[in-house]
């Protein structure tokens, strides 16, 4: 009995030596995945992303939620320690705030420059390009990406994009609701200037 036990022991070992060096080489022809490469994360792009305060000190976060436009969720905010540090601007979230979402940070300095890409796309009233197809682009620091495009149906339609490691992407837009999310972008600068710093 024990012999059995022992040789039906080996088989199954060996068996499972020889399926997992079965599942682990490639069929013919076949292309092996390629490897995954985890590194660090990108350092900060933004005074907001990167704001850490001083260790001993008391962080106070101030803000407002300005509002949201098909599932963009805009606040301005203020994060300062007790130290002096400080850093202010906007957070741009798509998805649920609650559930899985992805931010962009934009600082107080990049609003105008902002303001002025939004305009730009805005301004978009036919193809700039000689190709059939275009998109027009504009970039914050932290990676927010505001893209007019050519469509098919539709003319011109407008996607917002989030976040530096993982992407994700609010659209089609109209013309109309790219406007109302300039219109909380401006409302965030109006807040920033009207609020002196770490008052």
């Amino acid at each position: 009995m024990r012999s059995t036990l022992r040789v039906w022991i080996v088989a199954c070992a060996v068996a499972g030596i020889a399926g997992r060096a079965t599942a682990q080489t490639p069929a013919p022809g076949a292309t092996p995945a390629a490897p995954v490469i985890v590194g660090p994360p990108p350092p900060p792009a933004t005074l907001l992303e990167g704001f850490k305060p001083a260790n001993g000190t008391v962080l106070t976060v101030g803000y407002d939620d300005l509002g949201d436009v098909a599932n963009i969720a805009v606040d301005v905010r203020e994060m300062r320690d007790s130290g002096g540090a400080r850093a202010r601007g906007v957070v741009v979230t798509v998805g649920n705030r609650r559930g899985p979402h992805e931010q962009s940070y934009v600082d107080e300095d990049e609003l105008p420059e902002l303001l002025k890409g939004v305009d730009a796309l805005l301004t978009i009233g036919q193809n700039p390009t000689p190709f059939r197809n275009f998109d027009v682009q504009y970039q914050t620091r932290g990676e927010l990406l505001l893209t007019a495009a050519s469509s098919r149906n539709r003319g011109i339609v407008y996607t917002v994009e989030v976040g530096r490691l993982l992407k994700v992407v609010s659209g089609p837009l109209t013309g109309g609701e790219i406007h109302q999310l300039r219109t909380l972008f401006e409302a965030a600068s109006q807040k920033l200037a009207t609020v002196p710093a770490g008052k």
